[in-house]
Order: C-alpha cells, then sequence, then structure tokens
C-alpha cells in the first residue's frame, strides 16, 4: 500500500520502522515543525522528523494540515494514512484524503483515556491495565471504530517511560497486520463500547508534590511524571525533582523530614510516608538520596514544601 505516515514523538518512531522494514510504500512522513526547547530555546526538531531526516524519508512539517499541504497529499495518492502520536487535530478532508482513511495508534483500552496523557493518567489513577487501540480516526478525540486492542499489564514499578517503551514495542509489532488485516476486510471496525474516560494533559499545578496526600498516591505521582517533567518539591527554597521513590511507615506530620542510616522519609497525609529514592536538586543530575544526603544539610524535622 501507498502509506503517508503522521508522527511527532519518539512513541512513533517503532511503528515508522516497522513500515519502513516492510513492503509498504512511505510516501511522506508528516511531522510537527521545530519548536524552540531548553535553556537556550533553540530551534529543535521533534523525534520523528529526526528519525524521518536521517534516514531520508520525504517529509512535510506544516504549521497548519490546511492549504497547500492538503493539496500536495492529495497529488500523493494514498491508499492510507497512519497516525502515531502526531499531537493535532486532524481536519475532516485530511481524513478523507486516502480510500481507506486514518489509521490512529493510540495507548489506551479505548474508550478509557481518550485524550493527550493516557498512560500518566492511567498510572495516576492505579490501573492494573491499558494497551494499545487501533482505531480509525473520525472528527472525535479517539472517538472512532476499533479494529483491534492489545492489552498490557502495568506493573508496580512503571513509569510513564518504561509504560510507553512497552505500549510503543506493542504497536510496532502489530501495525503491519492490523493494516493488512482492515485493508484485505479480515479485520472490521467496531464503534467503541462502555464508558468513556478522558485523560487531559497534564497541568503545571499537577507536577508538584501536595504532602497532604497519602503516600500511595504520591508514589504513583512520582511514576506517572517520570522521565518527565518530573514529580516537584521544594527543600530550603531550592527545588527538587523527585525521580524515585516508596511508601514507607513514618507517621509524621505532612511535609516533615525523617533521615534514617542514609535514606529520608517525608510525611504525607493517612498514617504513611514516602521514602524518596532518587532525585534531582536544581542544575544538577539525578542522584540517590543518599548521595543528596552527603552534600546536604538536610537534618530530621526539616520540611518539604510545594511552590
Amino acid at each position: 500500500m501507498r502509506i503517508i505516515f503522521l508522527g511527532t514523538s519518539g512513541f512513533a518512531i517503532p511503528c515508522l520502522r516497522a513500515l519502513a522494514e516492510s513492503e509498504h510504500d512511505i510516501l511522506c512522513v508528516v511531522s510537527r515543525p521545530p519548536r524552540p526547547a531548553g535553556r537556550g530555546k533553540k530551534l529543535t526538531q521533534p523525534p520523528v522528523a529526526e528519525y524521518a531526516l536521517e534516514h531520508g524519508f520525504s517529509i512535510s512539517q506544516p504549521e497548519k494540515l490546511t492549504g497547500d499541504f492538503i493539496r500536495t497529499m492529495i497529488t500523493m495518492d494514498p491508499e492510507l494514512m497512519v497516525s502515531v502520536a502526531y499531537g493535532a487535530w486532524l481536519p475532516e478532508n485530511l481524513l478523507q484524503l486516502s480510500p481507506l482513511g486514518v489509521i490512529n495508534v493510540h495507548p489506551s483500552l479505548l474508550p478509557e483515556y481518550r485524550g493527550a496523557a493516557p498512560i500518566t493518567r492511567a498510572i495516576l489513577d492505579g490501573r492494573k491495565e491499558t494497551g494499545v487501540s487501533f482505531m480509525i480516526t473520525d472528527n472525535g478525540w479517539d472517538t472512532g471504530p476499533l479494529i483491534a486492542v492489545y492489552p498490557e499489564t502495568i506493573l508496580p514499578d512503571d513509569t510513564t517511560g518504561s509504560l510507553e517503551e512497552r505500549l510503543s514495542a506493542i504497536a510496532s509489532e502489530n501495525l503491519i497486520d492490523v493494516m493488512e488485516g482492515y485493508s484485505a476486510g479480515k479485520q472490521v471496525p467496531e464503534n467503541q463500547k462502555g464508558e468513556a474516560i478522558y485523560a487531559d494533559k497534564v497541568s503545571k499545578d499537577e507536577i508538584w508534590l501536595d504532602w497532604s496526600i497519602i503516600a500511595e498516591y504520591l508514589e504513583r505521582k512520582v511514576r506517572a511524571f517520570q522521565p518527565s517533567p518530573g514529580a516537584r518539591t521544594m527543600y530550603s527554597g531550592k527545588l527538587l525533582k523527585i525521580s524515585a521513590a516508596r511508601v514507607s511507615q513514618y507517621s509524621v506530620d505532612p511535609g516533615e523530614i525523617v533521615i534514617k542510616e542514609g535514606s529520608f522519609h517525608v510525611g504525607c497525609g493517612g498514617e504513611d510516608s514516602l521514602e524518596i529514592l532518587e532525585l534531582q536538586p536544581a542544575s544538577k543530575g539525578v542522584m540517590s538520596a543518599a548521595e543528596y544526603l552527603r552534600g546536604a544539610r538536610m537534618k530530621t524535622g526539616d520540611r518539604l514544601e510545594r511552590a
């Protein structure tokens, strides 16, 4: 088949690679434009665009999916389009551009966790299972009919990063079979069933740890915001990003610190506390709690707070 591929984040790269290694023809890779990133605000290519440029694919990076872009896509005469973590609304005239429409890969068990942050929200909510859904894109946000669904267990120590890696692999391993089954009429899309849950984008306020909340939820929050944007707190007026933590049994006031044998624990709402295992002080790399304590003046009775 003649394919146009739409993708932006690193989650999409294994699917693009699987397509490239198949017998299908990638006509064009469509990705988001470069954006300012880092302290210097240097224009940076999104991961899919960088991969496409390195491997010699024809690439298009329109600000808007309209006008000249649509006309160019029409001249390519695609049979199918595949969208994986593209990150923008697909207009109606784009959805109708190819005879088979647009197959979208979404990292959840639809209709659960439609929207921008399905992996993060599933971990935050303490879910035991998620998965990968292949759907036909329609006018809604992840509301189209399902072609195939592949469940995956959420492990107790999963971060958004580790779970995303597994789901990305599942997507790439099954993409070609789903495409070919759908195009041959062997896999017929069916309407989504069940109650919809929406996975809203993570807000700036959410990334701060509120020590009045129970430790079990804060531990999930640390994993859900790892590797990015990082769960945050403040100590002595300075930022700390918490990279890894676990529930512990020190009953102290919320935010109060207990130092014990090279580790430190922070009081939470309820009876338990949170042991900090790894953290990243401002302008430094990730380090263990023991490494941090050797250089910090932290002591039992001090407090962690939010900004």
